[in-house]
């Protein structure tokens, strides 16, 4: 650094010196000082306090090789390691997501980076946090007619031995916005403190797709919404654009793929399952919930050829018991059948009729033996020996045991009864199941 820099251009003190020393005094610290900065700043490596906006090589903008305050090899050309990891392949709405960016280069001790993210119009998308204000930090700037805002190193932030790696989040925008890309640059500097010279530059980017059209899943059972979901169970997905045709699965294991749809459940471990698929159609995907799912958040994704076309969210437990019923509509009367035992012999009985495709009931007698209601759901074979409880009509009913059928997977069956005399004659009267503190949807039957 020149020391002249300290001399002042022209004499502006026309007193004399020692008629105002408190000014002269203020000049000298000043040149002390920046002689002082000067030497101190003399080693320059990765900008330490972060590089100045719009630096990322998104479009628009420059990096710090094309704006050579960095100088070195082309970018991207010595083979070293830039990721970006956390950025979604879909986003959705509102989600945030931890961002993690890592430059690894041998024998570099001073890194340096810089990102912002910006949909297809080269504007703004979502929001940046810093989640280490000591190693980042945040700041707009302005490309073109938008405004974009950025995160980079710190001072503290730029020191690491062959590798050093930045944690950052980012929260989804709010409305649907197309395409968003995160673009980032990186600098492994090699601190020689000459212009810079020999400093590495690298970029990268990765697009997130905008949210995949939602598969909402409910037991395929009661229907019943925002209720738990378990392993094991009967369920069905609604949504758009599922499949192409409407395709039954016809063997036994079921298939994991009909129609070139297939669905995928991702646990609260991350561990993912294929489902076995009962059926599809473009608005809906019978399906049962993989055996071994664990206990939490798990997420659906229905997928075609690879490509996923529908997903959402569901609470996996340890029951979700449904009742299935002769209209499928999760309401009214059972599918289920009579047992009738008189002397010791038993008979089966039907507990509805379907003329035209309706189900009506069938009045059920109860002077002759007792009869026992055989309810088929699913989602309860996971409670407890002594956890499921029946009423009839509001009266107590025995639980003569339940279990998973071995003919039709996913399926549970219940044995309730006998059902009480004291019933006798009063027409239509509910059905009501509990299971482990869950209740299963209402059905009725109809008692002559």
């Amino acid at each position: 650094m020149n020391l002249q820099n300290c001399k002042p251009k022209e004499r502006e003190v026309e007193l004399p010196m020692t008629k105002n020393p408190l000014k002269i005094s203020v000049f000298l610290l000043f040149c002390a000082l920046f002689v002082a900065f000067g030497l101190r700043g003399a080693r320059v490596n990765a900008n330490v306090g972060g590089a100045p906006p719009s630096r990322t090589g998104a479009p628009g903008e420059l990096t710090c090789a094309i704006a050579a305050c960095h100088i070195g090899s082309a970018v991207n050309t010595d083979g070293s390691e830039f990721t970006i990891n956390g950025f979604p392949s879909n986003y959705t709405l509102n989600q945030e997501y931890d961002i993690t960016i890592t430059l690894s280069r041998s024998g570099r001790q001073r890194f340096g980076f810089q990102a912002t993210v910006i949909d297809d119009m080269g504007r703004e998308a979502g929001t940046l946090t810093a989640t280490d204000n000591n190693r980042t930090q945040v700041f707009p700037g302005v490309v073109g007619p938008n405004l974009r805002r950025y995160i980079s190193h710190t001072l503290n932030g730029s020191s690491g031995s062959n590798q050093i790696s930045w944690t950052f989040r980012w929260r989804a925008p709010a409305t649907d916005v197309g395409r968003i890309t995160i673009y980032a640059a990186g600098n492994a500097a090699n601190n020689n403190g000459s212009a810079d010279s020999g400093d590495l530059i690298y970029t990268r980017s990765v697009s997130a797709q905008p949210p995949v059209p939602a598969v909402a899943t409910v037991s395929a059972a009661s229907f019943a919404q925002n209720v738990s979901l378990a392993q094991d169970m009967i369920v069905a997905g609604f949504g758009t654009g599922l499949s192409v045709n409407i395709v039954s699965a016809t063997t036994n294991p079921l298939p994991v793929e009909l129609d070139g749809t297939e669905i995928e459940v991702r646990d609260a471990t991350s561990t993912t399952r294929k489902a076995g698929l009962f059926f599809v159609a473009p608005s809906q995907i019978n399906y049962v919930i993989p055996a071994g799912t664990i206990n939490g958040v798990a997420t659906i994704s229905v997928k075609r050829s690879g490509t996923t076309v529908a997903q959402g969210n569901v609470t996996i437990e340890s029951v979700s018991p449904g009742i299935f019923t002769a209209n499928s509509s999760g309401s009214g009367i059972p599918a289920a059948v009579g047992l009738r035992i008189v002397n010791g012999a038993q008979s089966f009985e039907p507990i509805f009729t379907s003329p035209e495709g309706v189900p009506t009931a069938i009045p059920i007698d109860l002077a002759n033996g007792d009869f026992y209601l055989i309810l088929f759901g699913t989602g309860v074979r996971g409670a407890a020996t002594n956890a499921v409880t029946a009423t009839i009509g509001g009266t107590p009913t025995p639980i003569l045991g339940f279990a998973a059928t071995a003919e039709f997977v996913g399926l549970d069956q219940i044995n309730v009864g006998p059902i009480p005399q004291s019933l006798a004659m009063r027409g239509n009267v509910n059905v009501e199941l509990m299971v482990g503190g869950k209740p299963a949807n209402v059905v009725t039957i109809n008692i002559k």
